[in-house]
């Protein structure tokens, strides 16, 4: 079958890591599986067949475009505006999108779009039950957050890995994000470990001021910041630390990836990271915003390596807990 994989999202959040990991299952499946996403959104596009869209591109517009890939089906990644060219081309379509999902601009016609939807799932960010009241009316599936991950190996490091040994931390350069502290504990625990290596990926207003703070503590042999179009688990597969000082996320999809590629990991105390890391044993967590508390955790993981194995082992075992064959078997009964 056809399919035409919408990869949706607002402007905190894109859905491209689901979008491009169902269209790699689905091409495995024997399907010709094309994701479909606004120019820039996929940073790795060598890995799946992909048709780039400008933003403001209408409903006829993207018609067009699944006529020329034939496409018999559509999964739409919160992106209304696939459901209505789906219905409009008379295409059959599935909507998912993550519980408590909001649109930049409201859709006043949203519930009448997803109505004529064969399936809406429905990914739960919450251990809460769902609140259904959005979806009165529709025919809605709740499916887990599945976790992406990657085989992890150390060699062929990326250019931006300088060193022996390497610490990731993914995020929009904001304050939210926490980087700032995160600097303010590397420049204390640089000097003492002259193998290691700090890559942060990511781009936002605060950008400026990070490069500021790299510079004024000499930190420049030691760090970088590369921007976010770069390969994000190609960095995952090589690294040998994760760090997610994020102070309040919404969710932790890039923290789940890590951990399910066996990456041991120091987190900030917040609830979607509760969810996935029992301290201590796949992972460390601290107090949100405080430098002591994730200066020891991160050195504690830096001298000892069989601590770092011991954690990382039991992290990985989230790619079964969260498994993406679980998610994408909601796809089954449409496309069969």
């Amino acid at each position: 079958m056809n399919i035409a994989i919408f990869a949706g999202g607002n402007k905190t959040f894109t859905a491209s890591r689901l979008a491009v990991k169902l269209a790699e299952t689905l091409r495995g499946q024997g399907h010709e599986a094309v994701v479909f996403a606004v120019k820039g959104k996929i940073k790795n596009k060598a890995q799946i067949p992909l048709v780039e869209y400008a933003a403001i591109a209408k409903p006829k517009t993207l018609e067009g475009l699944l006529k020329k890939q034939e496409a018999q089906f559509v999964i739409s990644f919160m992106n209304l505006t696939a459901c209505q060219t789906a219905i409009q081309a008379e295409i059959p379509f599935i909507y998912v999108e993550n519980e408590g999902f909001k649109e930049d601009k409201a859709v006043k016609d949203k519930k009448a779009i997803l109505k004529k939807a064969q399936k809406i799932l429905v990914i739960r960010t919450s251990e809460d039950p769902l609140n259904k009241k959005p979806y009165a009316g529709l025919k809605v599936q709740e499916v887990t957050n599945p976790a992406v991950w990657v085989e992890h190996y150390n060699y062929n490091k990326p250019d931006c890995f300088k060193k022996e040994n390497n610490i990731i931390a993914v995020g929009q350069l904001v304050k939210e994000s926490g980087f700032d502290n995160l600097l303010k504990t590397w420049a204390r625990l640089a000097p003492a470990h002259s193998s290691w290596h700090l890559t942060i990926v990511g781009d936002g207003t605060g950008k400026t001021a990070l490069k500021k703070f790299i510079a004024k503590n000499g930190l420049e042999e030691s760090t970088e910041i590369v921007s976010g179009d770069v390969d994000v688990y190609s960095l995952l597969r090589n690294a040998d630390i994760f760090a997610y000082p994020a102070l309040n996320p919404q969710n932790a999809d890039i923290l789940l990836d890590a951990m399910a590629s066996k990456l041991p990991c120091v987190a900030c105390e917040s609830a979607p990271v509760v969810a996935l890391v029992s301290n201590g044993i796949n992972g460390l967590i601290v107090n949100a915003g405080e430098e002591e508390p994730f200066t020891i955790a991160l050195d504690e993981l830096m001298v000892n390596w069989g601590k770092r194995v011991e954690i990382a082992v039991e992290a990985s075992k989230l790619k079964d807990r969260y498994a993406f064959e679980d998610f994408a078997r909601a796809f089954e009964d449409l496309l069969s």
